[in-house]
């Protein structure tokens, strides 16, 4: 009865915030902007579709995509950069602003300043990163003979580089003096490039490695996750790059970043090939969790409870509750990346008495920055990707006590092999917890358990995982 009545407050929430964003919508389009705008507005959106249409192939060009496109078309107006931007347009059409649409610029350069703030943006990158901190908590007892998944989001950290891109594992120089390379003649009035640049940028073992960006972070902690735990998975899952020109012969997975991801942890983390899978379809966070779920499932790896997902700290929420609903219980979150530190009050709270680090406020807090136009961007960018993952379902704010007191009751052994656990969810059976957990090892408390016992072979079970094994074998 409980369940249903959450559902049905969830179901009216999800409408109400519907009609809300719909009055809201029609007010701009239809009261607010001048009809000289208005018009340019429709004809530039046509224009884009039909430019979309024209140059982006359909294929995996599903309903998901094109809601996210709407979306993103609807929330255009709420975003700093583009709300300064469409309020210059605004101005240089020359059409006559009436007291509604002056009271909006207003607003609007008001709210475009307060997301320049240093101290602004800080607040709001601080909040969700703490949601994220509070997404942590502890891990369950591995389950025997599954193996442990580290769920790696990795859009964004690297960036295309001139260097031919290299397969896994990595060609490697022959023996004796390295071949002299041959430069291409470049065109007439270019400075020639030297062998030497050449070299460096493009040939091994001297060649550059993949060039990381400024959201990195979630690449070396996750082959840090890996050797805590070296019998573990990690599953890359990142888009396909769009940036970079495809070469004669190389196909759009030779070209992804997920391979650029995998090359960097192989080549300058050491982690194996082997322990190492690809998902080059990742272009948002409930894309990756279905896309991983499918991967598992059909190399039927079983991974039992063991889940460690690892993303960005301001959208890890979004990625805890996503992964929940995919595959039916509890991840293991493990955010990165982060901006900020607590406040005092939630530090307190968090650890009282310990010395930890807090923020200085200064005086350049208070004036405008790129920086924080920047950080601000991203914070509201991941408050409206929440509000549209949960209209669309995707997310529930469901309790969090209810995972830490199922990864306590796991970790301590209160589930025998004969007993059936709680469910998450009682309307996913998938959301229980897998059965015959072992007993407590010495390492329950870290951020991956570890299984000493042997599993048995059952054809028709999920296969364990041999990080022996070549990649592509089970």
């Amino acid at each position: 009865m409980v369940l249903l009545l959450t559902d049905v407050f969830l179901l009216l929430t999800q409408v109400l915030l519907w009609i809300v964003i719909g009055l809201v919508t029609w007010f701009i389009l239809l009261k607010a902007l001048p009809k000289a705008f208005l018009g340019m507005l429709v004809l530039l959106l046509i224009l884009l579709m039909l430019g979309v249409g024209f140059t982006i192939e359909p294929v995996g060009f599903n309903s998901s995509d094109i809601f996210r496109t709407l979306w993103n078309l609807i929330s255009l107006p709420f975003r700093p950069l583009s709300l300064g931007v469409i309020l210059l347009l605004i101005l240089l059409t020359g059409a006559k602003v009436n007291k509604v649409v002056g009271n909006i610029i207003r607003i609007g350069l008001v709210l475009l300043l307060a997301c320049c703030l240093p101290i602004v943006s800080y607040f709001l990158a601080q909040e969700l990163e703490w949601e994220g901190i509070r997404m942590i908590q502890s891990a369950p007892t591995q389950v025997t003979g599954s193996t442990p998944i580290i769920a790696l989001l990795g859009d964004g950290t690297t960036r295309a580089f001139l260097g031919p891109r290299t397969t896994c594992p990595p060609t490697r120089p022959t023996a004796g003096a390295p071949a002299q390379p041959t430069t291409p003649r470049p065109p007439d009035g270019e400075e020639p490039v030297s062998v030497e640049a050449y070299r460096v940028m493009t040939q091994p073992p001297t060649q550059l490695p993949i060039q990381l960006a400024d959201k990195a972070d979630r690449l070396l902690y996750a082959a840090q996750l890996y050797r805590q735990n070296p019998g573990s998975l990690i599953v890359i899952s990142a888009p396909q790059r769009l940036d970079r020109k495809l070469k004669e012969g190389e196909t759009k997975e030779i070209a992804s970043e997920a391979k650029d991801i995998e090359t960097f942890l192989n080549q300058s983390l050491g982690v194996p090939c082997g322990a190492m899978r690809l998902d080059h379809d990742g272009v948002s966070i409930r894309r990756s969790a279905e896309n991983i779920k499918k991967l598992l499932d059909d190399n039927r790896i079983a991974y039992g409870n063991q889940l460690t997902v690892v993303n960005t700290a301001m959208s890890t929420e979004r990625t805890f509750r996503t992964f929940r609903e995919v595959f039916g219980f509890c991840p293991i979150a493990r955010p990165t990346d982060f901006y900020t530190v607590p406040s005092r009050s939630k530090l307190d709270n968090l650890a009282p008495e310990r010395d930890l680090v807090e923020h200085n406020l200064q005086a350049t807090d208070f004036l405008p920055s790129v920086d924080a136009l920047y950080l601000g961007s991203q914070a509201i960018e991941e408050y409206s990707s929440s509000l549209y993952y949960f209209l669309r379902g995707w997310i529930k704010f469901r309790d969090l006590r209810e995972c830490g007191e199922i990864a306590e009751r796991t970790r301590i052994g209160e589930f025998n092999p004969g007993q059936t656990p709680a469910v998450t969810d009682p309307q996913n059976p998938r959301a229980q917890i897998p059965e015959s957990p072992q007993s407590t090892p010495p390492n329950a408390g870290q951020l991956l358990g570890t299984s000493t016992s042997t599993p048995t072979t059952n054809p028709s079970q999920p296969l364990p995982y041999d990080p022996n094994a070549q990649p592509g074998t089970w």
